[in-house]
């Protein structure tokens, strides 16, 4: 495969400025890398009080899937307002869910291979936390997850892929060769040598198809690390130097009592990269 082809591209909405700039994001991956299917997104979810009657109950029921309808309207209006005449056509769909299970639910249903979210950026202490709908997508989902903090760069003109010597780190940057290949940009792979970490890699060009390497150029770079926030300190200092217009990361996951937990690198990397950053979780790409 010459390049990355997504097919189907969905996209949460909750109509706030941040999810315009996913719409924007999502956008521009679908026109350049396959003209992907795109679906907007909507979810709520009405839970009664169990003292209501049934037939208030079923009267209040009534009312929230009439303004289910309403708010799909409202959707199909907000994505041609935000996007104009982009030449993307993008469905859209809202569902009686929370947003987290809904996301799920309609991402296995249409086959989604990329997900992207706007994550809302938070002050004082709470600047370090993502938002709990984002953060959990990033836990559990299956296909890729590129969360978005900011109206992205358009267009897409320089692409960063950080890596240490592990499996889902070659399926990371096997993903950032194709998505560099569609644009026909650069990619620069990042190696934070770290001093008790592991040893330099030797062997970073035979990670990439042979055929993506002919449609992009690929710049090997290892910095030193060190820092008590570890790689992500250097990961982002170097996506707002350049700038990069995408960080694509291998989103490692370990299980922590009954759920799954991202690791710290993943974490810092999203909250604080002044772009877009697109996580690969196992089995993802």
């Amino acid at each position: 495969m010459p390049a990355h082809s997504f097919k189907a591209i969905l996209v949460p909405v909750d109509f706030s400025e941040i999810s315009a700039h996913a719409l924007r994001a999502a956008s521009l991956m679908a026109a350049g890398c396959g003209h992907a299917r795109v679906i907007a997104m909507y979810a709520n979810w009405f839970e009664a009080p169990p003292y209501f009657t049934v037939s208030r109950l079923a009267e209040l029921q009534a009312e929230f899937r009439e303004s289910l309808h309403l708010a799909e309207q409202s959707l199909g209006t907000f994505v041609r307002s935000t996007l104009g005449d982009r030449g993307v056509s993008i469905e859209v769909r809202a569902v009686e869910a929370l947003p987290a299970e809904g996301i799920r639910q309609v991402a296995t249903q249409m086959n989604a291979d990329l997900i992207v979210m706007g994550t809302h950026g938070r002050s004082g202490f709470n600047r370090w936390m993502l938002g709990s709908v984002a953060e959990r997508l990033l836990r559990v989902s299956p296909a890729p997850v590129m969360t978005v903090r900011s109206a992205p760069r358009e267009p897409i003109r320089r692409v960063l892929c950080p890596v240490h010597d592990t499996e889902l780190s070659r399926q990371a940057l096997r993903l950032a060769a194709g998505i560099s290949a569609c644009f026909g940009v650069g990619l620069t792979v990042l190696h934070v040598q770290e001093p008790a970490g592991s040893s330099p890699i030797n062997d970073l060009c035979s990670w990439i198809p042979i055929e993506e390497r002919t449609r992009c150029t690929v710049r090997e770079l290892v910095r030193e690390g060190g820092s008590p926030l570890g790689p992500a300190e250097e990961i982002v200092k170097l996506a707002a130097e350049e700038p990069y217009d995408l960080v694509v990361l291998g989103a490692a996951r370990r299980r922590f009592f009954e759920g799954m937990v991202l690791g710290t690198t993943t974490l810092r990397t999203v909250r604080h990269a002044p772009c877009p950053v697109l996580t690969v979780g196992p089995g993802s790409a």
